[in-house]
């Protein structure tokens, strides 16, 4: 028995959407396990590396913070003091000289961004036990001379706090002040 060609024609436009249909869901589900494996694969990537993205953050909020001393140094026109403290703080003094003057003014302070006490700012302690020589927790700007001196450098190291204690370094951030302009760089 012959069929009429609009119902054949009916019952293969049928078909044809469910076939579209079954082959769109397919590939919908493969891409989301595809997406799935990649971004499974990438965790452990993001582990390794989020200290060190977390230290270049910081290290960026702190070179903020030593342009703003070192623009307050010439607008009060007298050297000032920048100390890291314990638990992310610092603290600006404005001093008589730049190497170790008394403080004139009583201190301000800030915080940086140290992510609930995961970086930590290097002292001159932990520095020395690293075999790290221009390393500071300290930095004094004058208007006049510049940082320290002519022809001075120094590093503030912003490390992981895990990672001083393995005793390792290669997470860790580094703002380098040079000269008597005090240039900041950050590696």
């Amino acid at each position: 028995m012959d069929r009429p060609l609009d119902v054949e024609w009916r019952d293969y436009e049928l078909y044809e959407r469910q076939r579209v249909r079954k082959n769109r869901n397919r590939f919908i589900i493969l891409s989301l396990v595809v997406l799935l494996f990649f971004t499974l694969c990438a965790v452990p990537v993001v582990q390794e590396r989020l200290p060190k993205w977390k230290s270049l953050h910081a290290a960026r909020e702190i070179s903020i913070e030593l342009e703003h001393l070192k623009t307050m140094a010439i607008q009060q026109k007298k050297p000032i003091r920048m100390k890291f403290l314990a638990d992310g703080k610092f603290q600006y003094e404005i001093i008589e000289k730049c190497p170790a003057g008394a403080a004139l003014q009583p201190a301000t302070s800030g915080d940086w961004s140290n992510f609930n006490g995961e970086l930590k700012v290097l002292s001159l302690a932990d520095a020395h036990q690293f075999s790290l020589k221009l390393a500071s927790d300290e930095v004094c700007f004058d208007p006049v001379f510049g940082l320290e001196g002519v022809k001075s450098s120094r590093v503030i190291v912003i490390a992981p706090v895990n990672d001083l204690a393995n005793q390792r370094l290669d997470r860790a951030s580094y703002v380098i002040l040079l000269g008597e302009s005090a240039k900041i760089s950050i590696n």
